[in-house]
């Protein structure tokens, strides 16, 4: 269970880093309509989806969880 969380976070920042547009989407954009991400919310999802895939590698070889 605790190592599907961490592949989670290695998805969803690969979603983050490579496709910022549908992690924009997800995040806030589904809420306006006819709405474009600024360059600085592009960048911003890029750097978070990197964080997240550091944050799931840990995890996973950390042996913090249990399982």
């Amino acid at each position: 269970m605790f190592k599907l969380i961490s592949i989670l976070f290695i998805i969803m920042g690969a979603v983050g880093v490579f496709f910022p547009r549908i992690s924009w989407y997800m995040g806030v954009g589904w809420q306006f309509k006819n709405a474009e991400p600024s360059t600085a919310a592009l960048i911003s999802a890029r750097i978070g989806g990197i964080f997240a895939i550091a944050a799931g590698i840990f995890l996973l070889t950390s042996g913090i969880l249990p399982g």
